[in-house]
């Protein structure tokens, strides 16, 4: 199957098929990153992340494939453990931005600058979901109803035992902005 058909599969969600064909790429990434100060465990942690960073990328209509799935998971993967290791506060200098292993092609500067768009995008979304989840049952549920759902005000305040509307519009708002808080801490603590 060539790289045009696993995006037309991802883009068809028939990603049961595309996962097959992407996972021949692991090896390489668990070469990298063995050689690199990790293990098997975190080179599948980090497949796993480039992998969900290629799929949402290749849903999005402008997406245009410009360099082989693998160079694009390689390098997508050499960038996230770069970042991780600079979480570890480990000496990340070894992993070179202009050079892959293996002989592998290289991105162009384009396809790097949007490859490290889309691990930042990802980044914001893991942060935003992690400060949502310490929200709460209760202000889950609201919000839920709210954006999910598209129920109006009225509705939720009838549905979640609040005594009015404008009492569900407060809970909203102050869960809102507990989520805030929420995402502004763990941004500053992943130095974003």
């Amino acid at each position: 199957m060539n790289d045009h058909e696993i995006v037309q599969l991802i883009k068809r969600n028939d990603t049961g098929r595309a996962m097959n064909e992407l996972y021949q790429y692991l090896p390489k990434v668990e070469g990298l990153i063995l050689s690199k100060g990790g293990n098997k465990a975190d080179a599948a942690d980090v497949y796993q992340e480039a992998l969900i960073i290629f799929c949402r990328k290749a849903k999005d209509e402008a997406f245009e494939l410009t360099s082989a799935i693998g160079t694009y998971l390689y390098s997508t993967c050499r960038f996230l453990w770069k970042d991780q290791l600079k979480k570890r506060n480990k000496s990340s200098s070894e992993i070179k931005s202009d050079a892959l292993v293996n002989g592998a092609e290289s991105l162009s500067t384009q396809d790097e600058a949007q490859l490290l768009e889309a691990i930042v995008e990802e980044q914001k979304l893991l942060l935003a979901e992690k400060a949502l989840s310490k929200l709460g049952d209760r202000c889950m549920d609201l919000l839920k109803l709210f954006y999910f759902e598209g129920m109006r005000m009225v509705e939720i305040a009838a549905k979640m035992g609040f005594s009015s509307e404008k009492i569900a519009k407060n809970q909203k708002y102050k869960c809102l902005e507990r989520a805030r808080r929420h995402l502004k801490e763990l941004k500053q603590e992943a130095g974003i």
